[in-house]
């Protein structure tokens, strides 16, 4: 405590001699302070007890900022990312991009207004340009030195993190705009994808990932002016060709965040996704996901079926399915009773991806994934069973192929046939139908089985 008193009382000095100083002597003392900061917080155990942080924050972040666009200014892509790499990495003795780094890193991790401070110093911006530029200009490295990679790696780390805590703000998501780089860097995703440095796809997509929760209605105007959807869609296209289904999955699931993200706030990118065949393409890119290994690229793939599952309920208007139930049904069913104001389908085109790929498929884990999301459907709201099943009728033309379908599939989809009777207290007569005539048929008898084993359950 005593050390951040001494350091409190140094930086109170500077604050007075500051606004007389000129600039370069004021640069000059601010960065002969901060090694004095970093050795404090690794005594007190990383906590920083310092009464003018915000102040300090607000002054280590706008000289940061400074010294990235000096670095930046006018030179091309290649030697710019170099001029980056050389300004923010430690080479042996700590240099001054590195403190500035450091310090800002530490500083992002205290207190919101802190973050604030840092967030209105122009950072977010400057580091959107870096990140740009580390994405799509690999470097060719000259050595295979261990601890050049290992600085990388920590820088990587400093950078992302200082990017993950400012975006997650949506003052940082406005700020950030401001380098006019965040579309530029979603269609490079999209488009450049097998060219981009392979260290900062992974660091790049958890930014962007966390820019699109953050989403605003000014930053979803500003990618709706670019067409920044539209143009990602189209590169994706061509990406869905040429790259295996795993980077293709990968890079297509950045571009669908910002489709479902923004959707609470404004429909608009929604809209221009599926305004540019944006369902045709993910129908694309999962059909090539056929036979991946479920290691292998599997979390993205997952991701997209999570998020195509979330947009059936992204629509304006309410679907209505009637209550006239024809056939005969349990004395406790009651219709009605299932109507709620909960989470229901009203935007069919995301679920229609679903079903024909499922109906495409005998993949394992994609048929299996469908049926998850059906039933995850199901439990958003009574109700989408009905909406679902009275209009696109998914369950009923499943059953007519599921035959065809690997035996846990046949299993997974008769249990789901059950949960209807079981759990919606309702009987699909033509579905049951249709399971009595496969019964009958006797085609594969495992499924044979499996479908008496589910009419017996009942």
């Amino acid at each position: 405590t005593l050390q951040w008193e001494t350091l409190g009382k140094q930086f109170v000095e500077y604050e007075q001699v500051a606004p007389f100083l000129i600039p370069e002597d004021q640069q000059r003392r601010l960065l002969e302070f901060l090694p004095l900061f970093l050795k404090a917080w690794e005594k007190s155990a990383g906590v920083i007890v310092f009464p003018n942080i915000q102040l300090l924050a607000s002054e280590v972040s706008k000289l940061l900022t400074k010294e990235i666009k000096r670095n930046l200014n006018g030179k091309p892509a290649e030697e710019a990312r170099l001029a980056l790499e050389q300004l923010l990495q430690q080479k042996g003795e700590a240099g001054d991009g590195y403190l500035l780094l450091k310090s800002v890193y530490l500083l992002s991790q205290t207190d919101l207004r802190t973050m604030w401070n840092i967030i209105g110093s122009g950072l977010p911006a400057a580091l959107m340009q870096c990140l740009y530029l580390f994405f799509t200009v690999p470097l060719k490295k000259t050595s295979d030195d261990g601890e050049t990679s290992e600085d990388d790696a920590q820088t990587q780390e400093m950078l992302v993190k200082i990017m993950l805590n400012m975006y997650k703000e949506e003052q940082g998501v406005e700020e950030l705009l401001a380098a006019d780089k965040l579309q530029s860097l979603i269609i490079a995703t999209a488009s450049l994808w097998d060219q981009c440095s392979h260290l900062w796809k992974v660091p790049t997509g958890r930014v962007l990932r966390t820019i699109s929760r953050a989403q605003t209605k000014t930053s979803i105007v500003y990618l709706q002016a670019a067409d920044c959807i539209k143009i990602a869609v189209q590169n994706l296209f061509t990406l869905a060709d040429t790259l295996p289904a795993s980077d293709v999955c990968e890079a297509a699931s950045i571009v669908l965040c910002f489709v479902k993200d923004s959707y609470p706030v404004s429909s608009a990118l929604l809209a221009e996704f599926e305004n540019n065949d944006g369902y045709q393409l993910l129908l694309k890119i999962l059909l090539r996901c056929e036979g991946l290994q479920q290691n292998e690229g599997d979390p993205y793939l997952d991701e997209i079926l999570d998020m195509l599952t979330c947009l059936t309920t992204c629509g304006k208007t309410e679907l209505k399915v009637s209550g006239n139930i024809v056939h005969p049904q349990l004395p406790h069913f009651d219709f009605e009773r299932t109507q709620s104001s909960g989470m229901t389908v009203k935007n069919l085109q995301p679920f229609q991806v679903l079903q024909s790929i499922f109906q495409r498929s005998n993949d394992q884990h994609l048929c299996g994934r469908i049926l998850a999301a059906i039933g995850t459907i199901w439990a958003w709201d009574r109700v989408n069973f009905f909406l679902l099943e009275w209009t696109l009728q998914p369950i009923n033309q499943f059953t007519d192929i599921i035959h065809f379908k690997p035996h846990p599939v046949q299993v997974q989809f008769f249990r789901l046939v059950e949960s209807i009777v079981l759990d919606l207290s309702y009987v699909p007569h033509e579905i049951l139908k249709k399971v009595q005539y496969l019964i009958k048929e006797n085609i594969v008898p495992f499924c044979t089985l499996t479908a008496l084993q589910c009419l017996l359950s009942m």
